[in-house]
């Protein structure tokens, strides 16, 4: 008897069928609005309003990943990475902060416009280190003199926010790992004007802490964070 070897197929989402246009309340009546060009309203119990404007990021295994500008203005305004999950029948969405939220009435595709998906949207659960490391990173010691935010994007962009100069450096990036030792990542950044940084980091496996050691004193990153699947 010969026995055949099969490959694991490889689930890939089509990030034109995520059904997230439209309303979603949650047990405390505030409502998150999601619409089909590209904005997104945030409603508290008792009205206030928050709005801004949202791109697609990546989507697999029910996980949705956006990034969102208006909703953290404090980071010279580049935005930050929002993940989320939906229920299995589309019922209920999981918002990273935010919570539980079901969904009002129907909902539609987030369809194919370009201005809601930024150019390289992963549609898979990524595994290599440029996509590994699509997200917003920020120092955990709150403390620190110099506190940097960076959003590193699925096309090989990023912006980092300086919180003592208040500027925003802005450039593109590549990312590799150390041969024979994966838990250690050399990032490089050119910046606008040309500048080329190299930045040697050891990550948590998981890909959502990075530490940066420097003279002995070490700087811990993390990721923001993508839920697990709801019901």
């Amino acid at each position: 008897m010969t026995t055949k070897s099969s490959q694991k197929k490889t689930t890939k989402t089509d990030l034109a069928t995520l059904p997230l246009v439209g309303k979603w309340k949650n047990s405390g009546g505030a409502v998150f609005e999601f619409q089909d060009n590209g904005k997104w309203i945030y409603q508290t119990a008792n009205h206030a309003k928050t709005d801004g404007t949202y791109q697609l990021a990546g989507a697999y295994n029910h996980q949705i990943l956006l990034k969102i500008h208006g909703l953290d203005q404090s980071i010279g305004g580049i935005g930050n990475y929002l993940g989320m999950a939906l229920s299995k029948k589309d019922q209920s969405l999981f918002i990273v902060g935010f919570g539980q939220f079901a969904r009002q009435g129907s909902t539609t595709n987030i369809g194919t416009a370009s201005k809601v998906r930024l150019t390289g949207a992963f549609n898979q659960k990524p595994t290599k280190p440029e996509q590994l490391l699509v997200g917003t990173w920020m120092n955990t010691d709150e403390t620190a003199e110099v506190q940097l935010t960076t959003n590193y994007d699925p096309d090989g962009q990023y912006q980092r926010y300086n919180s003592k100069t208040n500027q925003v450096e802005r450039g593109n990036f590549t990312a590799t790992v150390v041969q024979n030792n994966e838990a250690t990542v050399t990032i490089k950044l050119t910046n606008q004007n040309g500048k080329v940084t190299t930045e040697n980091y050891q990550t948590n496996g998981t890909w959502t802490q990075l530490t940066n050691s420097k003279n002995k004193v070490s700087t811990v990153y993390v990721k923001n964070q993508m839920p697990n699947m709801i019901q």
